[in-house]
């Protein structure tokens, strides 16, 4: 039976640290079980303090604070707001300014201050404004002036943007609603101070709140009004149920006289007065005893029982706000904090695993610079068998075994870098995804194939030693190189200054011609920048041809059984080479077949050249330049020339020579430095001294590479 044991862990590999971790669990058992039991004990002891601690700092810090900002903050913006209107920056005289001026308070400052709900004022003469923020989210403007029949109504709604939606004029109302004998206004009239009012039902909306009125004064000192700013009991009810304490905790706001300012879910509505706590006693009798032992101890935070249940409760009072004396009080039951505790550790704090996790804890600080060092390895090892190369970082190890490891890695991984500039990395990553070694052969795949050489590379060669020609050409080779990879292309070689480069293997691509159109077009601006860059350091200009055709090729393995090569052939990439030739003749810089012509004819700007039949073709076919991505980016009207072309092509083709000479004059007319038009007035004016042979439709048969 041992043996089939033995048998039966050995089929199975594990990790260094997993066998150093079970040798040392074995060892701290024993231990293990003591702590565990002391552990026990502590918690029960620290839990409820924790508890407790966490329900004081709900109510005393984060409610505490937030209120106090709150209430604050209001008192503060109706100070600032009378200012205004004292110091004359908003005139009193002007109604329409003035409530403007409280409506731009409540549309900026409502999601400030979530419990200011509305701005008054009132002038000694018995004008009225109002701004509120409805339910809805709308604001009320309300402006009045006049008295007894004569009295004149203005009411606007707003959205919470500003924006008017609505506008109704009433005149010669019968409204006896005067501003001047409302608490709020007599309270400001007598106190000559900004007033905190008490508790009071408001008499437009019917809840119950409370308002900061501050009276305005003449310089003479003579009174002018009252501004208000009021704050409903039911908004700071909203505000406090928004602050978490637990599942069945409740957090309210209470003056000294058990008088509720809010409490969760309940709402003072039409209620001449606040709602006593005492009212509550069938429904939350804790919180009622919570409340009467606060009222006897004033203890901040204490522990109480109710029905067999332990409840924690936190009581602090508020900074006093005129004649206000509230308290801010959370109650919850203990075991909202601490069930969820026991509960996680008496089914997951088994002996095993506080065993085990305590045991991987101490031995893998003993062991981590050994493990650390081979994790290293270990990753380095996985990152060569992806052919990821990138980063290469020595492994430094005092253990001179990993040391050895370390360096080898290391020594490996630059030579593979070296390796990976001779052979695409796709290529490499494809064989090592297949398990397989790269072996002769290929495969028929549609590809798109770009070729590009630079004009009189011969002349400038000449004209530079060696070692700055070499020095240039790697520049030139790692600029174009780099857009061309960019945009997921495979370069196949370099032939001389020439670059060969494909698109659609090894790895699939979904739009080879659009790649490869798009390559050639950032090629050309990245050399037109180097070339402003190399005119003042003093370095010759490289101007560079290019030329894409797309079809089937065999691209893969082809060489011998000691070296092999990537590579693509057929004749589509002579064809790509013939376009990239012919650019010399007439004066283009990007040739395309017409077979990219097709593909790519809606997402760039491209103009038609000629109908050729290349050298070693017998078949025609159109050839098109490739311009730019947009026509913002050309110096001429690029449509009018395709148009005017079109016309003159026809006509040239019909053997219309004047006809011809004519529209491509005036192609050349739109494109000053267009080396197209001049090539084919020269040959309509070769052929109409030596005309064509019959049956010739304007086919131009290429001679040259």
């Amino acid at each position: 039976m041992l043996q089939e044991l033995y048998r039966w862990i050995t089929r199975y590999s594990v990790t260094l640290r997993f066998s150093i971790l079970t040798i040392f669990i074995v060892l701290f058992t024993a231990s293990m079980l003591s702590l565990l039991t002391l552990m026990y004990v502590q918690f029960r002891k620290s839990a409820v303090e924790v508890s407790l601690q966490l329900m004081q700092e709900a109510c005393c810090t984060t409610a505490f604070n937030e209120i106090v900002f709150q209430l604050q903050g209001a008192e503060s913006k109706g100070r600032s707001a009378a200012n205004l209107l004292q110091t004359g920056i908003v005139d009193v005289n002007n109604q329409q300014q003035v409530l403007s001026f409280i409506t731009n308070i409540i549309i900026n400052e409502a999601n400030i201050f979530p419990p200011l709900r509305s701005v008054y004022w009132a002038d000694t003469a018995g004008g009225f404004l109002v701004a509120r923020k409805e339910d809805d989210g709308t604001i009320l403007s309300v402006a009045t002036n006049g008295s007894g029949a004569s009295r004149k109504m203005g009411i606007s709604y707003y959205d919470n943007k500003g924006n008017l939606i609505q506008y109704n004029k009433n005149n010669n109302l019968d409204f006896n609603f005067d501003p001047r004998t409302r608490p709020w206004y007599l309270t400001a009239e007598q106190e000559k101070k900004t007033s905190w009012l008490p508790v009071y039902q408001y008499q437009m909306s019917g809840y119950l709140g409370t308002s900061i009125a501050t009276p305005v004064y003449a310089p003479n000192g003579r009174l002018r009004g009252v501004i208000s700013l009021n704050l409903r009991l039911d908004d700071l009810r909203r505000m406090i149920e928004k602050i978490p304490i637990s599942k069945h905790g409740a957090l309210f706001i209470i003056n000294k006289k058990g008088k509720l300012v809010a409490f969760p879910n309940l709402v003072q509505f039409n209620n001449p007065a606040m709602e006593s706590i005492y009212n509550l006693h069938s429904q939350y009798p804790w919180i009622v005893q919570s409340f009467l032992i606060y009222k006897k101890s004033r203890q901040e935070k204490f522990i109480f029982y109710h029905d067999n249940a332990r409840y924690l409760a936190a009581y602090r009072a508020l900074p006093p706000f005129g004649s206000h004396q509230w308290f801010i009080g959370a109650i919850a039951p203990e075991k909202d904090f601490t069930g969820a505790l026991r509960k996680r550790y008496f089914t997951a704090m088994s002996y095993a695993i506080i065993i085990l996790i305590l045991c991987l804890f101490i031995v893998s600080k003993l062991v981590s610079r050994v493990i650390q060092s081979l994790n290293k390895i270990t990753q380095e090892i996985k990152q060569i068998k992806q052919f990821e190369l990138e980063n290469s970082v020595p492994i430094v190890s005092r253990i001179t075994e990993i040391s050895y490891i370390g360096e080898a890695l290391y020594a490996m991984k630059q030579s593979l870098r070296s390796f990976q500039k001779y052979v695409p990395a796709a290529l490499v990553r494809q064989l090592i995804k297949l398990g397989t070694a790269a072996e002769v052969g290929g495969e028929k795949k549609s590809m798109a194939f770009l070729f590009s050489d630079i004009r009189d590379f011969t002349t400038i060669s000449e004209r530079l030693n060696p070692s700055d020609l070499a020095k240039y050409i790697c520049d030139y080779f790692d600029a174009l190189s780099s857009i061309i990879i960019a945009n997921r292309g495979t370069i196949d070689k370099y032939i001389g200054d020439a670059i060969m480069a494909f698109w659609g293997a090894p790895l699939p691509e979904a739009d080879p011609c659009r790649q490869a159109a798009k390559s050639a077009l950032e090629c050309v601006r990245r050399l037109e920048n180097l070339n402003e860059k190399w005119q003042l350091e003093g370095r010759p200009e490289l101007f560079t041809r290019f030329g894409i055709h797309v079809g089937d090729a065999i691209v893969g393995n082809f060489g011998s059984s000691e070296r092999l090569n990537y590579t693509a052939i057929g004749d589509v990439t002579n064809t790509a080479s013939r376009l990239e030739g012919i650019n010399k003749i007439y004066g283009t810089q990007i040739l395309v077949s017409d077979a990219v012509y097709r593909v790519i004819k809606e997402q760039f700007v491209l103009r038609l050249v000629d109908c050729v039949i290349l050298k070693g073709k017998n078949e025609p076919s159109y050839i098109y330049e490739l311009i730019a991505v947009v026509h913002g980016q050309l110096t001429y009207d690029v449509d009018a020339y395709n148009v005017i072309f079109a016309d003159a092509f026809a006509a040239y083709q019909q053997q219309e020579w004047d006809v011809a000479i004519r529209y491509f004059s005036k192609c050349q007319n739109i494109y000053r430095d267009d080396g197209v038009a001049p090539l084919f007035i020269q040959r309509c004016n070769d052929f109409k001294s030596n005309p064509p042979p019959a049956g010739w439709r304007g086919v131009w048969r290429l001679t040259e590479k």
